[in-house]
C-alpha cells in the first residue's frame, strides 16, 4: 500500500514549511525522500533543478553538492550521533566536505558557542539528555551551513524550555534565509515553526 500518494508540493527558497499528519500518513518518509534517502517508486522529485534520483546521487559533483546544501535532523537523534565525541560529531560534517583543520576548528567552535554547548564538547552523546542529544544533531548539521534544513518532530521528547529555544533557533535560521522544512503531529508548534503547513492523511 503506497505512503504518499498522489503528492505535489513545491518548495521555495526561504520558505518554513510545516508538514502535519498523525503518526503513520508518512511524514518521516517525505522528509527522507527530500533527503535523498529514499525514492519514490513513481513520481520524481527535483532539487536544485535535477531529478533527485540513486543515479544522481552516484555523480560525486552533484552528490556533494546535494550534501552541501540539505541536512536533515533525524526524530531520534541517537540515529545520527556515532562519533566517540560531542566535538568530533560537530565536526564530520564539515571533514567530510574536505574543509581545512583551521575552518574545521572554527565552524566546530562556533556551532557549540552558538547552540551553548560547550561544556559538553567532550561528552560521548550516547550520554547525554535528549535535549543535549538534539542541540548536538542539530549542531552537527548546521555545521556544513546547509541552504535547507530538515527537522523530524523536532521538538519530541524535549522538555518546554528546550522546546521554547528551539522554536527560536528555528525563527533566527529563518531570517537568514534557510528554507527550513519541518513535519510534526503537534499542532499546537505549527504556528511557531512555519507559514505553511502541508497536512498528509
Amino acid at each position: 500500500m503506497p505512503v504518499l500518494k498522489g503528492l505535489t508540493l513545491d518548495i521555495q527558497p526561504g520558505e518554513r514549511t510545516v508538514i502535519l499528519g498523525a503518526n503513520g500518513t508518512g511524514k518521516s518518509t517525505l522528509l527522507a525522500m527530500l533527503d535523498g534517502l529514499v525514492f519514490p517508486q513513481s513520481g520524481a522529485i527535483r532539487a536544485f533543478g535535477k531529478i533527485l534520483s540513486e543515479n544522481a546521487l552516484e555523480d560525486r559533483a552533484f552528490s556533494m553538492d546535494f550534501r552541501k546544501r540539505v541536512a536533515f535532523v533525524f526524530q531520534n537523534a541517537d540515529v545520527q550521533l556515532f562519533s566517540s565525541t560531542v566535538w568530533d560529531e560537530v565536526a564530520f560534517g564539515p571533514l567530510q566536505l574536505g574543509f581545512s583543520r583551521g575552518r574545521i576548528e572554527e565552524i566546530v567552535e562556533g556551532q557549540l558557542e552558538s547552540l551553548r554547548i560547550q561544556d559538553i564538547r567532550d561528552r560521548a552523546p550516547h550520554t547525554l539528555s535528549d535535549g543535549q542529544k538534539k542541540k548536538v544533531a542539530i549542531a552537527s548539521s548546521l555545521a556544513i551551513d546547509p541552504e535547507v534544513l530538515l527537522l523530524d518532530e523536532p521538538t519530541n521528547g524535549l522538555d518546554p524550555r528546550t522546546q521554547v529555544w528551539l522554536i527560536e533557533l528555528l525563527n533566527e535560521l529563518h531570517h537568514k534565509g534557510k528554507t527550513i522544512i519541518s513535519a510534526t503531529h503537534d499542532l499546537s508548534i505549527a504556528g511557531d515553526i512555519a507559514e505553511r503547513a502541508i497536512v498528509l492523511s
